[in-house]
């Protein structure tokens, strides 16, 4: 994509020599970085390069090292405060900010203000939410709670309401990670939506962690490794993904190829007929030695089957058997105790305690403990949890570090050597590389590898086809609550995995009303 517009060689942000140090961190060494109008400008690099510290450094929450200089549209901009949004600067960022009890309208005017400047008026705020929306073709009940809205649909409300708080023309737009929990026809009508703001002069500074929409959105893509910038070039000079993974990591790419099991490997997972909240009927065999994911879009049941399998969710009817042993419903410490292990694609809400250590976290499901008394203690935890964490290289390698403080990558990791401590027979991982950087990424993908090669099984449920293509031995494909294709090795590609998702046949209908 080109930037276009007669203004689209101007800078709208200029940054100079910008630095972060934290104790015992230097997050951001001396970066340089130019923002045009009418450009989507890339901003990418593994998780702890340094991306949120320059966000949080533009939006005011941090302030750079002395030394540091910024210009936003001719004019100096004093970093590390508040003054970015009275300067037509927009932030997105991943949390949205938005309260999913209240409608669009309430959540639109959450920092900015109502229409009505001396009363409310239930109408004229129903009225002037849905005129902004339809500017921004955000198909949306203004009434609608947004707890009821898609992913989609809520991200959209968060960039509306950066956008008019800067009168509707932002000069800098700043997006982190918008399309992490986005199925791919969500994806598209964000770009949509940045295709237009770009048209009216907007710069986009675009972070995200999926290599392919650097391609499909952006003008210029700027690489951060360890807090310094390696590179700042156009999309069209960038010979693929496999270059970017290059610049980001440091070092060409290391193909993955997941082990094949034996055909006459034993069942170790079998579901029949699990049913609950948007799930109809989740049935599979899942074999010693197989890496299975299961897919589909929002709505399908795909991102609450495995959830429903071990337990988290309330299940409704069907079974779960683990070795042949069954496992009952709404019992996850039976699940756990029969072999098989679940991690929700909620990292910090529901697989993780943020505040407390690496070491507490991953000795959750079983602690350790010695003597008669059965006695637990710190050093006997380090003791146990450290190897874990060299094995999967979890950086910093600090058994004591508060969790909340490593990066999205290495959160995942600890998360999968809880499971991994206990020798799970059966991993259930929903969305286990979402926001994970491309490093983190192929370290995951070994860890699942060996997990296979081991004789045990996985399966992941995920919205990325092309991961789903690299990792899995077989895909199910989820319509209507209902497993509807499996699809083998020979037969995964992107198009078919994508084209089996927006697929509606009439018997599916059918089954579905």
């Amino acid at each position: 994509m080109s930037a276009v517009g007669a203004d689209a060689a101007r800078v709208v942000l200029s940054l100079g020599s910008l630095s972060k140090t934290f104790p015992a961190q230097k997050a951001l060494d001396g970066v340089d970085l130019e923002m045009r109008a009418g450009e989507v400008h890339c901003l990418l690099g593994q998780n702890g390069s340094g991306k949120s510290t320059l966000i949080k450094i533009l939006a005011g929450y941090h302030a750079p090292d002395p030394g540091a200089t910024a210009v936003l549209n001719g004019a100096p901009l004093a970093l590390g405060r508040s003054a970015a949004r009275e300067r037509s600067v927009a932030f997105i960022h991943q949390d949205l900010g938005l309260v999913a009890e209240l409608d669009a309208v309430d959540n639109l005017a959450l920092g900015n203000r109502y229409a009505g400047r001396w009363w409310l008026s239930g109408r004229r705020e129903r009225s002037a939410a849905a005129r902004l929306l339809a500017e921004f073709e955000v198909d949306l009940e203004p009434g609608r709670p947004l707890a009821a809205a898609t992913p989609g649909q809520r991200t959209m409300v968060a960039i509306v309401r950066a956008v008019a708080a800067t009168g509707g023309a932002p000069a800098l737009l700043v997006l982190d990670e918008p399309t992490a929990s986005l199925p791919q026809h969500q994806v598209e009508q964000l770009f949509d939506l940045l295709r237009k703001l770009r048209e009216r002069g907007a710069a986009i500074l675009y972070v995200t962690h999926r290599l392919r929409e650097v391609f499909q959105v952006g003008d210029r893509v700027t690489v951060l490794r360890d807090g310094r910038r390696v590179t700042t070039r156009p999309v069209g000079s960038v010979d693929g993904a496999d270059e970017l993974v290059r610049l980001i990591i440091g070092r060409a790419p290391a193909e993955f190829a997941p082990p094949l099991p034996p055909p006459d490997s034993e069942v170790l997972l079998s579901a029949s007929g699990v049913a609950g909240e948007q799930v109809a009927d989740f049935s599979l065999d899942v074999r010693a030695g197989e890496i299975v994911g299961v897919t589909g879009l929002i709505g399908s049941g795909y991102d609450q089957a495995l959830g429903l399998a071990f337990g988290a969710r309330r299940r409704e009817g069907g079974e779960v058997r683990i070795g042949g042993r069954a496992v009952p419903a709404g019992r996850p410490d039976r699940a756990i105790a029969a072999g098989l292990a679940y991690a929700s694609a909620d990292r910090k809400r529901l697989s993780t305690i943020p505040a407390w250590t690496a070491r507490e976290n991953v000795t959750l499901p079983r602690l350790p403990t010695a003597g008669p008394a059965r006695w637990l203690g710190g050093r006997l935890e380090r003791r146990e949890v450290r190897p874990w964490i060299e094995r999967l290289d979890v950086v910093p390698a600090d058994p004591d570090r508060p969790l909340a403080l490593l990066s999205g990558g290495n959160q995942q990791k600890l998360v999968l050597a809880r499971w991994l401590r206990l020798d799970a027979r059966v991993l259930l991982l929903d969305e286990p590389t979402s926001g994970v950087d491309a490093g983190a990424k192929a370290s995951i993908y070994d860890v699942l590898a060996g997990v296979a090669a081991r004789g045990r099984a996985v399966v992941l449920s995920s919205s990325d086809a092309e991961e789903l293509c690299a990792v899995c031995d077989r895909v199910l494909v989820m319509r209507h609550g209902a497993v509807r294709a499996e699809l083998s090795k020979g037969e995964l590609s992107v198009a078919r995995i994508v084209s089996e998702t927006i697929r509606d046949s009439a018997d599916d209908t059918e089954e579905h009303s």
